[in-house]
């Protein structure tokens, strides 16, 4: 099985299972060509989780490396493995507008390209390594959008300078493989296994979700500690990709043992998973019981099916590049789900497009698109809870869920649309109170 058609393939069913409920949007195309991991010294490592029981024909290219988790609480780094920067280089075609990622310009040489026929700007898709024609329209300059969009919104910043960052609060993240060298969160990552993982480089939605949750710049708990599982949620196979939800109970259940080996105040308080799953999933009971032993444990596990175990929903918010992230009246419903009633007492919207989040292609690279997906929605979330765990140290699940409900309001989007949006000040002054 060739890695980069296994690549595409789970980016590709991420990507079909956007809405939600399911995973989320905004997945990659192809795989960027990439080097093979490096070792760390030394690689200390437990047995490995065992997936013998797997018969599928290519078992072997999903790779589980784990550390000696005697080693964590120490305050320095425990990675399996370190994750280079991918090299991604896209030859410029013309300007075609897909249905996700518009016109998508992502790190690609497009100084030929004719921006004339762009009738909206956020209709572009581009990085910090795109190359642009010379000179750029008025009106229209990258590096601007880029660092004004890693504002995290909704007055999170105000919240920052009170001193709420996560400091303190574990943050795990289970996704695609990350490059580890990110200036976003690189310093915050405190642990790196891969568990039946089939990416041998980094690609895009790693860096992406840890950016939003724990970036310095970019995240809503900008010093949270990190502790993150590369992980495959499935299979290769004749039919296309299958999920198995098994797997990722697996990786939800290595978070909980890794919590018997952190010191209590440092303890992992939220897991996020930008992956959706169904009743009818192979492996779903398994999954709900690893759920259910985190929230046991005081750990609050996200994913875009998060109605699936608690009660509530969680949905994201779009906005214009230019749009105040600050401003409530920003925001309109996703574009991915726009009939979807974002009244409901239930729901709970967070900001998702239009973020500014780190690029697998350098230390200091970044990417945006509009749309975005429910995948940005979920480690804003679990960033927040982060920081809800630095105001209140003995909060629960179930506390934070009830006090957020109670604490969002209707806001009229420009669209039309009433929007049951987070109120992140009201949340923290709750639980202060």
């Amino acid at each position: 099985m060739k890695k980069k058609a296994v690549a595409l393939l789970l980016a590709l069913s991420l990507l079909v299972s956007a809405l939600p409920g399911c995973a989320p949007a905004g997945e990659e195309p192809p795989a960027a060509t990439t080097g093979a991991p490096v070792e760390s010294e030394p690689p200390a490592s437990r047995e490995p989780l065992d997936y013998s029981g797997h018969d599928d024909p290519h078992e072997a290219d999903y790779v589980t490396k784990l550390i000696d988790l005697d080693a964590l609480g120490d305050g320095e780094a425990h990675l399996a493995v370190e994750m280079d920067a991918a090299i991604w280089e896209r030859e410029f075609t013309g300007m075609v507008k897909g249905d996700i990622w518009g016109y998508d310009l992502r790190s690609m040489d497009a100084r030929e390209a004719d921006l004339s026929v762009v009738e909206d700007w956020n209709e572009v898709s581009f990085s910090t390594d795109t190359l642009w024609p010379d000179p750029l329209p008025d009106g229209f300059s990258p590096e601007e959008i880029l660092e004004f969009n890693k504002n995290p919104g909704l007055s999170v910043r105000d919240l920052h300078r009170q001193g709420l960052t996560g400091k303190g609060v574990g943050v795990a993240i289970v996704d695609q493989g990350l490059y580890t060298g990110h200036e976003e969160y690189a310093d915050n990552l405190k642990s790196y296994e891969l568990i039946h993982c089939a990416d041998h480089g980094a690609q895009m939605h790693g860096p992406a979700v840890a950016s939003i949750a724990v970036g310095k710049t970019v995240g809503v708990a900008p010093e949270a500690d990190l502790y993150y599982i590369a992980s495959t949620f499935g299979h290769d196979s004749d039919k296309g990709y299958q999920f198995d939800a098994s797997i990722m109970a697996g990786c939800i259940l290595r978070v909980c043992e890794m919590n018997e080996h952190l010191p209590q105040e440092n303890r992992i308080r939220v897991i996020s998973i930008s992956r959706g799953y169904r009743e009818n999933d192979l492996g779903y009971e398994a999954l709900q019981n690893a759920i259910r032993q985190a929230d046991e444990q005081g750990i609050l596990v996200l994913t875009t099916s998060t109605e699936k175990f608690y009660p509530f929903n969680l949905l994201g918010l779009s906005r214009s590049y230019f749009d105040d992230p600050d401003d409530p009246a920003s925001y309109g419903p996703m574009p991915l789900a726009p009939t979807t009633d974002h009244t409901l007492p239930g729901i709970i919207c967070v900001p998702m497009g239009s973020r500014a989040y780190a690029a697998r292609t350098g230390p200091q690279n970044y990417e945006i698109d509009y749309e975005g997906g429910l995948s940005w929605a979920v480690p804003w979330m679990a960033g927040f809870y982060a920081l809800c765990c630095q105001a209140k140290p003995d909060i629960t699940p179930s506390e934070f869920i009830k006090v957020t409900k109670g604490t969002t309001y209707l806001v009229r989007a420009s669209t039309g649309e009433f929007l049951r949006i987070i109120d992140p000040a009201a949340v923290i002054a709750r639980l202060a109170g």
